[in-house]
């Protein structure tokens, strides 16, 4: 049976609204067999090891900013140790200077959802209502990167995945409320909570591991 909904990727690009445009080069390049492009591999293998985080955050950035997607997606950084966690808070760091993006950093390990709250904005809200508000404040009326490190670890006394996932549809749902979310917001935290978490966070995900 054929589909013929299926159309090539080059056919695609001619036939979308968008701003980017694709060197015919390019194009050629990809649909040629991998196989046959030993440079293609030489290029992502020196991407990989000294741009990673940029090239993941550029991409990520890039789709969520699209005005035709109005579920933008959060980025998740599956870390298994202490130290790939600060290496991950430190090269994320680098890329967002380099993307010429503002953030905020916010170390949810040990702290209550109020305490995480109160990193946003200096003080301490009275109640759960106004921490959430500050949270749509940050990710709503600006155009910052919010960086979550550790909400694994939170003392959020249960439900961590839900506030995960929560935090994710503020900018998820923005449409809803007539507002294009310029904000991003990125996890850093271990792959076991992904791993549970997956059920209620994989479809709002991009995954950098």
């Amino acid at each position: 049976m054929i589909d013929n909904n299926v159309i090539s990727f080059a056919e695609y690009l001619k036939n979308k609204n968008s701003k980017l445009s694709v060197d015919d080069d390019l194009i050629s390049s990809l649909c040629e067999d991998i196989k046959n492009k030993p440079e293609l591999i030489e290029w992502y293998r020196f991407q990989n090891t000294f741009h990673k985080h940029k090239l993941f955050l550029q991409s990520l950035f890039v789709a969520n900013q699209r005005n035709d997607n109005i579920n933008p997606n959060a980025g998740y950084f599956a870390s298994f140790s202490e130290e790939q966690i600060r290496n991950n808070v430190k090269k994320i760091a680098n890329a967002l200077e380099w993307l010429g993006r503002e953030y905020i950093l916010l170390e949810a390990k040990n702290c209550t959802f109020k305490n995480m709250a109160k990193q946003l904005h200096g003080e301490s809200p009275k109640r759960m209502r106004d921490a959430w508000l500050m949270f749509e404040e940050t990710l709503l009326r600006s155009d910052k990167v919010l960086i979550i490190t550790g909400i694994s670890q939170s003392k959020i006394p249960s439900g961590k995945s839900w506030h995960a996932r929560s935090l994710i549809k503020i900018n998820d749902d923005a449409h809803f409320r007539g507002v294009n979310p310029r904000s991003e917001i990125l996890f850093i935290d271990y792959a076991c909570f992904l791993q549970r978490s997956w059920p209620e966070l994989g479809t709002y995900l991009e995954i950098f591991s």
